[in-house]
């Protein structure tokens, strides 16, 4: 799923748009679809590989109806850090079940 704030509060006219699986090749195939530049897509940072988007690609980003839009990039993070714990502990308490 695709995430993104509605506009970064220290850059205005930015966005930040993420995977919540930070699935790379979703970004990308992301970015294209609303017509992005790669340069966009930003893989230094592996926990949180991301598109900064701005203009047409942005504005397009935000009318997707299957983007999960956040007002501050605040809750998007929030939302992201429980969606990456949610994950990452379900295998470990089925695992607990099992045994």
């Amino acid at each position: 799923m695709i995430v993104m704030d509605r506009e970064n509060m220290f850059a205005r006219g930015w966005s930040h748009v993420l995977s919540t699986t930070n699935d790379v090749d979703e970004l990308r195939e992301f970015c294209v679809r609303v017509g992005a530049p790669l340069a966009a897509l930003h893989l230094q940072n592996r926990r949180w590989p991301h598109l900064d988007l701005k203009l047409d690609p942005r504005e397009r980003a935000l009318a997707c109806p299957d983007v999960k839009v956040f007002e501050r990039t605040s809750d998007m993070l929030r939302f992201l850090k429980a969606s990456h714990l949610a994950r990452n502990s379900y295998p470990l308490a089925a695992r607990s079940r099992t045994k």
